[in-house]
């Protein structure tokens, strides 16, 4: 139950060193930078230190200005992300599940990392040629378009034997194109026909709504015949004014399509050699943003004339690492630390035994715990590994779960939180195969070993009364937390009263229980008498805020009804049986579907083996995932109820940090 112990850190260094010591500490990757002014704070213990001795009066502001180059540095970036962009229209990087949620970063060498890093000439060679192609590209896509948009146009027309140039007509007589709905077709010629002085109306091939229609008629009668369709909510279709019919140039511009398309060819075929220098842009592009922190850093922080200050926030276990790294290689740097004052907020990193640890990625989903309050991941460890074993409870899926587990952890390179689940699965895996043991679950009843202890199928109320067992162990765990909280607070009445009081009441439930089922006269006597001390002190202490004696004893009174919480919290926990009994019965159906399937001569093995695999893997999955969550709820919901204070704000120390290359030590990668 560790919360790592910070220290806020105060580094003051020659301005010259500015680059060094960024670098020194982005390598180190253990100070989370504050960006603030150490100087301004009047009385702060870092300004007794005698800091003015490292260079310079402190003036308010940074003396150093921006670092040379930085718009140049963005420049690149921007050119670089722009080439990443354009690699992505045309192959995009497939990543499965499973890399999606650790990362799925390209490992490369250091070397080959810092070697690709220096190669600033050939990432803008290669955004030249990216821009280049992507205005050709361009060019041609709205030369395409514009033709796919003339050919709609002309497309209902290519009946039309007569030069697009000539349908507007003459002096003497007009001609109108107008595609005409097929259920108004009669009315509207009919009309045309009595409007106009003389009308030749010509019908097209009829569309599934629509009929192309040519209307001609003499040049007076044009604004009578365009009324007519207007009334009716027709309008006349506007062709582009080209020399040949419309079926002529249809064929221009479907030729013209062909040109496009084998343009469009050659410009794709000078893309693919640049999709091979896509690592390089990678690599380039993560190199010059952990270059851009650095400088960020260098130019963020207050200065003197002389003198540079990098505060921020360290483990205390770190301090020595750090420290020895900066005054090995700095002759002139001062490094103070100190306790978080009172009114700051250090940042959270939990500090826990290298077993418990991927338990931590249980407590991080939800949140993470308040500074001065306690971290539960210790306490859950033990209930969650057992949790998660009882409902998956399978030896063939526990060994199944850890061997996958650790075959992902070797094959994808994870980090940070992807990695501390996808080892808390290895570990649980671990758990199911006990279960399985001491349940006699192999991949169901397929494996004929008897269990060591009992079979949940045959003797369902034993596994319920073992899940409520452990329900109220750890509902007095997180009590006992609570509990040792208030004490360490200097709140010990609080804690007597608030959970030593309900230790009381519960514990005596329980024993008049047990007293009952058991006709333990004795036992039932003593429950009584806790039972009764407890609600004696519940009532009396529970509401202690109040001053009005009625509100006190009100609130008192009120209290018990928490009993109620805590029997729904004890109930819960007898999802771990229904959890257990669905996977074994799946599985039982699974190996009876299948061993059914050797009826069928010569061949029954292949669907035998078949639905076992299928089978069986798809139980894995559904059922890891119930495990898991419901194992989490448990925490969530039942557990940390009691006790925990959760809004931490994560330690995030300045280091190098990359979004798509995972940089491996040499032999690693």
């Amino acid at each position: 139950m560790a919360i790592a112990r910070m220290k806020k850190v105060l580094v003051v260094a020659p301005v010259s060193e500015a680059d060094g010591v960024a670098e020194a500490l982005q390598e180190l990757g253990v100070l989370e930078v504050v960006k603030e002014d150490p100087w301004s704070r009047g009385g702060d213990s870092h300004e007794k230190a005698g800091l003015s001795t490292a260079g310079g009066q402190y003036h308010g502001t940074h003396a150093r200005g921006d670092v040379h180059g930085f718009e140049d540095l963005d420049q690149r970036l921007a050119e670089l992300k722009y080439c990443i962009e354009f690699f992505d229209r045309f192959e995009k990087v497939k990543k499965n599940l499973i890399q999606q949620f650790a990362g799925g970063k390209i490992p490369l060498a250091e070397s080959v990392f810092e070697e690709y890093g220096g190669l600033h000439e050939d990432g803008h060679r290669v955004y030249e040629k990216c821009r280049r192609l992507d205005e050709e590209l361009s060019r041609l896509h709205n030369e395409e378009a514009r033709v796919h948009d003339t050919l709609r146009q002309l497309q209902p027309w290519e009946w039309l034997d007569m030069p697009l140039a000539s349908i507007p007509g003459g002096r003497a007589f007009c001609v109108i194109l107008c595609e005409i709905p097929v259920r108004a077709f009669d009315e509207v010629e009919k009309v045309l026909e009595d409007a106009c002085y003389a009308v030749h109306i010509e019908p097209g091939p009829a569309g599934k709504r629509t009929i192309p229609t040519s209307i001609i008629c003499l040049a007076t009668d044009g604004r009578r015949a365009l009324d007519v369709l207007a009334e009716r909510g027709m309008s006349p279709s506007q062709l582009p004014a080209l020399e040949g019919t419309a079926a002529q140039e249809i064929r221009a511009f479907m030729e013209e399509l062909s040109r496009i398309a084998d343009e469009s060819a050659l410009v794709l075929e000078e893309v693919k050699p640049l999709l091979s220098e896509r690592v390089k842009v990678f690599s380039l592009y993560d190199y010059l943003s952990i270059e851009r922190e650095r400088r960020l850093l260098e130019r963020d922080c207050p200065a003197t004339r002389t003198a540079l200050a990098v505060e921020g926030w360290a483990r205390a276990s770190d301090m020595p690492a750090l420290e020895k790294a900066l005054r090995s290689r700095f002759g002139l740097v001062h490094i103070e630390s100190r306790d978080p004052a009172e009114g700051e907020t250090p940042p959270v990193a939990l500090d826990n035994p290298g077993p418990v640890t991927p338990f931590e990625a249980v407590t991080e989903i939800y949140s993470l715990p308040q500074r001065g309050s306690v971290d539960p991941t210790f306490a859950l460890a033990p209930f969650f590994f057992i949790f998660f074993g009882m409902a998956l409870g399978d030896v063939g899926y526990g060994i199944g779960l850890t061997a996958l587990s650790v075959l992902l952890l070797k094959k994808v390179k994870m980090a940070g939180l992807a990695k501390k689940l996808f080892t808390l699965l290895a570990v649980c895996g671990v758990s199911s195969a006990l279960v399985g043991v001491l349940t006699g679950g192999w991949l169901g009843n397929l494996i004929k070993i008897p269990p060591l202890w009992f079979n949940p199928m045959d003797n369902p109320m034993l596994m319920l009364g073992v899940s409520f067992a452990l329900g109220v162990i750890q509902i007095y765990v997180g009590l006992g937390i609570k509990f040792y909280s208030n004490a360490r607070r200097g709140r010990l009445v609080d804690g007597i009263f608030d959970q030593g009081f309900w230790y009381l009441f519960l514990s005596g439930l329980l024993m008049l229980l047990g007293g009952s089922g058991l006709r333990n006269a004795g036992l039932t006597a003593g429950g009584q008498w806790l039972a009764i001390a407890g609600v004696a002190g519940l009532i009396l202490t529970q509401g202690r805020a109040h001053r009005n004696p009625i509100k006190r004893l009100g609130s008192g009174l009120l209290s018990l009804y928490g009993v109620t919480g805590y029997l729904s919290d004890v109930l819960s926990y007898s999802r771990l049986l229904a959890l257990g009994l669905a996977s074994t019965v799946i599985a039982v159906v699974i190996d009876d579907m299948a061993l059914r399937m050797l009826g069928i001569p010569f061949v029954g093995w292949i669907p035998m083996i078949l639905l076992l695999v299928v089978g069986h893997g798809f139980n894995l999955a559904i059922n890891v995932v119930g495990s898991y969550v419901h194992s989490s709820r448990l925490q969530y919901v039942e557990f940390f109820s009691k006790f925990f204070e959760g809004g931490g704000r994560r330690f995030l120390p300045f280091r190098k940090r990359t979004r798509y290359i995972e940089v491996m030590e040499e032999g690693e990668a």
